[in-house]
Parts: C-alpha cells; structure tokens; sequence
C-alpha cells in the first residue's frame, strides 16, 4: 500500500509575486532540493486515518517569464460551482478556514478545477507523486494549457486521506501547504479530486491571483 503523502508548490513570492516574473525558476533552499530528489519527509509526520502522511517539501518559488500573457474576461476563469458535491465540500472547507482567519473567500474557477483534477488524475495513470509531471510541466503551465487567464499559480497535492476532512487538516498542518491556503492574495481556486481503482484518494488545490 502507497503512504498518504502530502505536497504544496506555489509559483509565487508572497511578498513581490510580480517581481519574480522574470526570474525564471528558483528553488528555495539547497535543503529543499534535497527533499525534492531524495523523497525525504518533513520532520514530524501526520496520523492521517490508518496510514501515516508523508511530507515532500519542495516548495519552489517558480517566476514565469517576462510578458506572462494576462487574460481577463470569462472564458479564461469560467466562475461557476464545483462540479461534484466532494469538490463542493472541500471548496467550502477550505473557505470556511479562511473566513476564521479574517481572509476573504476564494472564488471559484471551473478552469482551474479542470487543471487540478487532470493532474491529480495523471498522478495515478502514470504513478508519480509531484507538482512536476513527467513532461515537465509545472503548476502555471498546465493552468495555462487549460486556458485560464495566466500562469501564477499555488498548489496543494495530497493523497492517502480518506475525507475531506482529514485531506484539509493535513494541510493546516504543514507550514507550507497552510501558507497556501491563507494567502491573502489569491482570489481563485480549483478543487482537484480522483479514486483510483483501489479507493485511493487524491486530491489538490490550485490557487491563482488576479494579476493586472
């Protein structure tokens, strides 16, 4: 049986996300570059239901490139509702923690959902447990191969918690994925969900800001 595993990527600098559009990828800490090769956990793993969580802590920091084009409109977000109540009840999970943190709710984008479940789906068909797919594609080029608006983009990848419940709290519970969750920030989000053939959960997030 695969660990739960938990994982957070966000293409983003909280503090001067515009900035680093130029800057081409950089990768935080020689120490997370390790965890990225090496698989290695975080300090401190989480009981998550029967089986423990796993932590791969290679939070990148990833600028795109100078002239990221940048869509407004509709057809880039496609604002709706989730599209299965076990979307709807992890979007409002995760706003519901916002709101107790003072932080406005997301809104969501059926663009982004599309981008997440995608992935959280490739994860399984093709066995990988990463923010990068095996084409090398990150979080923002794949929001921006499903046509949403631009490619600045935060992520949250957990699998192995058997509710949403236990998926949101795994994520509160590493600094990184919270950090995510409680960016100020971001205005969108997609929820991501798959069961494999196994009753495998996998799930994820995918956060965008409203660039100018």
């Amino acid at each position: 049986m695969r660990q739960a595993s938990n994982h957070s990527e966000t293409s983003k600098e909280p503090t001067d996300y515009r900035a680093a559009l130029s800057r081409g990828y950089r990768i935080v800490g020689a120490l997370l570059v390790c965890c990225m090769l090496t698989g290695c956990g975080q300090v401190g793993t989480l009981p998550v239901a029967e089986e423990a969580a796993d932590f791969d802590s290679d939070v990148l920091a990833v600028g795109l490139q100078e002239n990221l084009p940048t869509v407004t409109g509709e057809p880039c977000l496609q604002v709706g509702l989730p599209r299965t109540t076990t979307h709807q009840e992890l979007f409002e999970e995760l706003n519901r923690y916002r709101a107790e943190r003072g932080l406005a709710p997301l809104v969501y984008s059926a663009v982004l959902e599309q981008t997440i479940d995608a992935h959280v789906t490739d994860m399984w068909q093709r066995d990988f447990f990463s923010h990068i797919n095996p084409d090398g594609e990150n979080p923002g080029d794949r929001a921006m191969r499903f046509g949403f608006c631009h490619g600045y983009v935060g992520e949250n990848l957990a699998a192995g918690q058997k509710t949403v419940q236990l998926a949101m709290q795994a994520w509160k519970d590493s600094p990184s994925h919270d950090t995510n969750m409680l960016e100020s920030g971001y205005v969108y989000v997609g929820i991501g969900f798959f069961v494999d053939p196994t009753g495998r959960r996998y799930w994820g997030q995918t956060f965008a800001y409203e660039l100018p």
